[in-house]
């Protein structure tokens, strides 16, 4: 079979694609806002020795859906013809292998609590495991509105169930009960993920063919493989520090990582969540090439200066509680290293549309191997320490994985260089406003202690001169992104201009790491 199942005309992919940016937006932003008043809540409510608790079920939970998802996602995105045999076979597979999982973990939650010297967490990894077979049920309707490019219904997908998850996780916790709202929350969501899934996406019911199972799984080898290291990647920080330094140490930094994984989450991966569909109506791979240079300048631009702010006022984490205050230090570098996380994300999908999936394997695998060595050998130093650690491996990864697409997907290197360098130009309007306006007379009292007051006024300030620096240095970028968005012409002659249209995320239950979408 060598075409294509047909797709619903598309007037212009290019428009689509960028508008399904917003739409993208529209739910990870509205999940993200959920996510981040649960965090806010949890982080009053909870000590931090709890908060390694969520953060240990997180990691189960996290490891075992990578695991169930099989890559059927990215398969049923890029299937030639009989899709609807397709996602009958995939959602039986997902949904089947989802309750031996979920047995299995039941039967192993102790053994797990214990490994990270938390017996408590028993409960919360047996309820998180209860949501697998939802879960992982919602993706493959949600993967066939993402392959017609529906975004829009997408947004409802990624948006309630957070909400109602976020509404049943506050409701218990605020009630004297934090670990039982943190399962039942958890169930809630998934429940409705689940729901809402079936009841927006197109229909699917169960069903079977042993040769589509076989071409599911072959599309989705390597991919899949780099799905499952890139989980171990973005939580073996969380193995490591909660077995060696304990859960007191792992709730601080698992505040921290939080944090600094939201710019990621609500800009990288939903910017690089509808690349992929979009690439693959691209007809070349110069096509490729020059669309990603646009998207790369447009998702650097967006996401570079709350990475930034980050790091400029990663003293006022001191705002949720005064016993944060040791995770100040961590949160700075774990923000450098979400922005070359990142970067490292938008180069991978680069490769995986360029037909190397087997960079992306190596990329991913490099990218583990080096970071749980270096962990190993200095995670006595402390969170600060391991998170200075994350920073530096995520660069040379970055670094390497840059030349990749240099060589093996066309993109060329002064663009790549602009895209990175001229809004890291933008962030050093931004250092004044957060570090010297304290010696302006009358202003010393905005940055004395932290206080919600000044970060409300700095922080928007430091933003407004970095958008101001911004659209003196790189204006072409943006009006490129302004045209797709408007279905107007835009960007270089002969090549398809794009805006903010990438794709490409992380832990869950109120802002975990988990797979990418």
């Amino acid at each position: 079979m060598s075409g294509r199942a047909p797709d619903p005309p598309l007037a212009d992919p290019r428009t689509l694609a960028a508008r399904g940016v917003l739409w993208l937006s529209v739910g990870s932003w509205g999940a993200k806002g959920a996510q981040t008043v649960v965090l806010l809540v949890l982080a009053r409510a909870l000590v931090p020795s709890q908060f390694g608790i969520l953060a240990i079920a997180a990691l189960t939970y996290n490891i075992l859906s990578a695991i169930n998802q099989l890559g059927v996602g990215d398969a049923l995105t890029y299937l030639d013809v009989r899709i609807e045999e397709a996602s009958r076979t995939a959602l039986s597979m997902v949904v089947v292998a989802g309750l031996i999982l979920m047995g299995a973990t039941w039967a192993l939650a102790p053994v797990i609590a214990s490994f990270f010297h938390s017996p408590n967490a028993t409960f919360v990894i047996r309820g998180f495991a209860v949501c697998l077979p939802f879960d992982t049920g919602a993706n493959v309707p949600i993967a066939r509105l993402t392959r017609s490019l529906r975004f829009s219904r997408r947004a409802v997908t990624d948006t309630l169930p957070s909400v109602i998850g976020a509404a049943v996780t506050i409701g218990v916790v605020v009630s004297g009960h934090p670990l039982i709202g943190l399962v039942a929350g958890q169930i809630a969501g998934s429940v409705m993920n689940f729901v809402i899934a079936m009841l927006i996406g197109p229909r699917c019911l169960p069903g079977w063919s042993t040769a589509m199972a076989l071409r599911l799984l072959r599309y989705g080898g390597y991919l899949s493989a780099a799905d499952l290291i890139n989980l171990g990647l973005l939580n073996v920080d969380y193995i490591i520090v909660g077995h060696v330094l304990g859960p007191v140490a792992l709730g601080y930094y698992s505040l921290a990582y939080r944090i600094c994984f939201m710019p990621y989450l609500s800009i990288a991966v939903v910017a690089n969540g509808a690349v992929f569909p979009y690439y693959c109506r691209l007809p070349s791979q110069e096509a490729k090439a020059r669309t990603a240079e646009n998207a790369f300048c447009l998702i650097n631009a967006l996401s570079i200066p709350w990475f930034a702010g980050l790091v400029l006022f990663a003293g006022d984490i001191a705002l949720l509680g005064h016993k944060w205050a040791p995770a100040t230090g961590a949160v700075r570098f774990l923000a450098v290293y979400g922005f070359f996380l990142s970067l490292i994300l938008s180069i991978l999908q680069v490769l995986k549309a360029a037909g190397r999936s087997d960079l992306v394997f190596l990329g991913r695998g490099l990218h583990l191997a080096i970071l749980t060595a270096v962990l190993l050998g200095t995670v006595r130093g402390g969170i600060t320490v391991v998170a200075l650690d994350q920073a530096v491996v995520a660069c040379v990864i970055a670094l390497l994985t840059g030349l990749w697409i240099v060589r093996r997907a066309s993109v060329r290197p002064a663009a790549l260089g602009r895209s990175v360098g001229l809004p890291l130009l933008g962030t050093l309007g931004m250092v004044p406003v957060a570090l010297l306006i304290g010696r302006v007379p009358g202003a010393a009292s905005l940055r004395s202690t932290p206080s919600l007051t000044s970060l409300l006024i700095l922080g928007p300030l430091a933003l407004a001169v970095f958008a101001a620096i911004l659209l003196a240095v790189m204006p072409e970028p943006l009006r490129n992104g302004w045209a797709a968005l408007r279905g107007g012409p835009g960007g270089t002659p002969g090549t398809p201009a794009v805006g903010p249209e990438t794709t490409g995320g992380e832990r869950v239950g109120g802002g975990q790491r988990g797979p990418e979408d």
